[in-house]
């Protein structure tokens, strides 16, 4: 056993661990994003359920709920699994550092009686005075300093192993605690939705006896929000003529090219346009009270507090800023070839021809008329090399 063996063990403890804590942080710091959106989730809830009718809004916030739940809990057995396996990793080591430790104490007793017998038969004197010459006595003096040296390194490896097993011992059981902390989070999280999925089944269940009520109701919102997107549609194939009946100068078109490469960088990673949680996804998914009838949702809709703050995603110029019945005020912003459209404000605080900063301020959300319900429609759009519109899915643009 050699100092530089004791190094590797070491080393490959290391390094075997260091990988499984980079992904332990990464999870952990999803499941604190998770657990901030079901803290947003629960105060929209709050508001929303002093309205004794049950309603989509409810219905996709607690759906919104479930999800992240069911988020947090498979984060919560991927760090087990990681923690699981770093418990097997520290006892492969800590089994390795025993066998060396066990190792280097066999070889100290041995040289501690080589020791004894020399000093006990005076050895040592009578190996000295064999020398053939002087050189040859310094050359055997030299040799037992050697041997003595050797016996202090060994005592020393014995100490800094058992150090080493001390601290892999340690860790060990720190890991333990926290596998043991896991399990109880994902237990309780366990618990918390099945709470949520009752409360979701409660709620459609209500939700599907009442349609027949609200019928009239679920039908003239259909309807507001098909008018919607076909006036945001409308709003966009208006950017798109424009862009094909405007002349660019080479300047504009190289900040363009280098704006829309900008902006690519960014997917996954652009902020929410409101702080809130999304309650209608991105494509088709059926109706949440009447069976058989699917939605297309352009966008997403982001449900907030009354009142909040709407911010620019990413820099870029005011190309339009419209009011209409079906949208409240919409704003269009462009960065480069990409478009984000903001709609269902109250107010806005920017004209055409502005220039917008990311996470600039551009004007805040509208309530309905009847309730406490705010959501902000946001979507995502691209003109591609002949200038038409192409519709993205906003999910995957925005920072999860």
């Amino acid at each position: 056993m050699t100092r530089t063996r004791l190094l590797l063990t070491l080393l490959f403890a290391l390094a075997t661990l260091s990988v499984p804590a980079q992904q332990l942080e990464s999870l952990r710091e999803e499941i604190r994003q998770a657990e901030e959106e079901i803290k947003m989730t629960n105060q929209l809830l709050s508001k929303t359920q002093k309205n004794q009718q049950t309603t989509d809004r409810q219905l996709n916030l607690i759906r919104n709920k479930i999800r992240n739940r069911k988020n947090i809990i498979s984060n919560l057995e991927k760090q087990s699994g990681l923690i699981e396996n770093n418990i097997g990793a520290k006892n492969t080591t800590i089994r390795s550092l025993e066998q060396d430790l066990n190792r280097l104490r066999q070889e100290y007793a041995a040289m501690v009686y080589d020791s004894y017998k020399n000093y006990k038969l005076n050895n040592f004197m009578l190996f000295l005075f064999a020398s053939r010459d002087f050189n040859d006595a310094t050359l055997r003096i030299a040799y037992m300093h050697r041997y003595n040296r050797m016996r202090e390194q060994k005592a020393a490896e014995i100490d800094s192993v058992s150090a080493s097993v001390g601290r892999e011992i340690s860790s060990l059981q720190s890991q333990k605690e926290e596998l043991d902390k896991v399990r109880r989070s994902r237990n309780e999280e366990l618990t918390s939705l099945d709470k949520d999925e009752t409360q979701y089944r409660t709620s459609s269940q209500k939700l599907q006896q009442e349609a027949g009520k609200l019928n009239s109701i679920i039908k003239a919102n259909r309807k507001r929000i098909e008018q919607m997107q076909k006036q945001i549609r409308q709003i966009i194939a208006e950017e798109s003529r424009k862009n094909k009946a405007k002349p660019q100068t080479s300047e504009q078109r190289e900040f363009d090219v280098k704006l829309s490469g900008q902006f690519e960088q960014n997917t996954g990673k652009l902020p929410y346009p409101v702080r809130g949680v999304i309650v209608n996804n991105y494509g088709l998914h059926s109706h949440t009270a009447i069976k058989g009838v699917v939605e297309k949702n352009q966008g997403v809709d982001i449900a907030a507090e009354p009142g909040a703050e709407v911010r620019a995603v990413f820099e870029g110029e005011v190309s339009q800023v419209l009011l209409n019945q079906w949208t409240n005020k919409v704003v269009l912003l462009r960065h480069g070839n990409y478009l984000t459209l903001y709609s269902n404000l109250a107010s806005v605080n920017v004209k055409v021809g502005d220039r917008v900063t990311l996470n600039q301020p551009i004007g805040r959300i509208a309530s309905s008329e009847d309730s406490n319900d705010c959501t902000l429609h946001f979507e995502v759009w691209k003109l591609d090399a002949q200038n038409n519109p192409v519709n993205l899915n906003p999910e995957k643009w925005l920072r999860r």
